[in-house]
């Protein structure tokens, strides 16, 4: 799995990086528990490795379910997403998340 969400996670730094995501000026820290988990800050230049920075909100989800909503087979409301924080800037940001 921790191989599975390292992919995910360059390829969605890539993605963010090459296509900014409008209204997305904050960090945010993404927290996947279980297998492989971990947690990764993101902002406007893609997913950065993790850090003891501000985050204006802060996204939590098991790590099993991520590769579903991750790459919008499902939405990201249909699974066990916690957000805290700025709510309106995470949303922002799990609405265009689409790994592919």
């Amino acid at each position: 799995m921790r191989a599975v969400l390292t992919w995910m996670l360059a390829v969605l730094s890539n993605q963010i990086g090459q296509a900014p995501v409008a209204g997305f000026d904050a960090r945010v820290a993404l927290t996947l528990t279980g297998p492989g988990g971990g947690t990764w800050w993101i902002d406007e230049a893609g997913v950065l490795a993790p850090s003891n920075g501000p985050v204006a909100a802060h996204v939590t989800a098991p790590a099993l379910t991520f590769p579903d909503w991750g790459t919008q087979r499902s939405s990201w409301r249909d699974h066990d997403v916690t957000v805290t924080g700025d709510t309106e800037l995470a949303t922002r940001l799990l609405d265009v998340v689409n790994v592919i």
